[in-house]
């Protein structure tokens, strides 16, 4: 009996080089580890050694609130590569933060979605992967998404999807993110 090699890098029958669905409960934690792998990157140039540490001590209470929150019915949107590797992960909703509620009354901004994260890593450049996580999180919707630190695949995916930038940039000023400016991207 042969046995035939699977070769998974390869596209599918399809031409699919990619798998966009949503997370399950069961995702969570690997979903907490590409946002701090991820982060490392993002924010090496604005944040020390100190910051990451704290924030991966907590890995896993950011677990099992987003393991909550997918119960809750939450829906953060995976991108992953043919080895079922992460490349890509957004979550928007219509439940306002409070700095970004407060930003859409001035501006006046109604019936906006926020992309509360969207992150897309190296392997998901030349690839349709940040338009096809947008289209799910938001469709063709009215939103706005903070965009920080060095993150052009992110950048370009929303401007491709028509967010502009819109106010000047905000500097948070409590930790732990003081020190680290934010740019709201809005499409309206």
């Amino acid at each position: 009996m042969a046995i035939w090699p699977f070769k998974r890098n390869n596209t599918t029958e399809t031409g699919a080089t990619h798998y966009i669905r949503d997370a399950a409960v069961a995702d969570a934690r690997a979903v907490v580890e590409f946002k701090h792998r991820l982060w490392r990157q993002i924010y090496a140039d604005l944040k020390d050694p100190a910051f990451f540490e704290a924030a991966e001590a907590t890995m896993t209470e950011q677990t099992r609130f987003w393991q909550s929150r997918i119960r809750g019915g939450a829906t953060i949107w995976l991108a992953e590569d043919l080895r079922g590797s992460i490349v890509g992960t957004i979550h928007a909703t219509q439940t306002l933060s409070d700095q970004t509620a407060q930003f859409s009354q001035v501006y006046g901004l109604d019936e906006l979605q926020e992309i509360r994260f969207f992150y897309l890593c190296d392997a998901a450049q030349d690839t349709n992967v940040a338009a096809t996580l947008i289209q799910h999180a938001v469709g063709e919707r009215s939103a706005l998404a903070w965009l920080a630190g060095k993150t052009p695949l992110v950048g370009t995916a929303l401007r491709t999807a028509g967010f502009e930038p819109l106010g000047e940039p905000v500097d948070p000023t409590d930790a732990p993110w003081q020190g680290v400016p934010k740019q709201a991207m809005v499409r309206r």
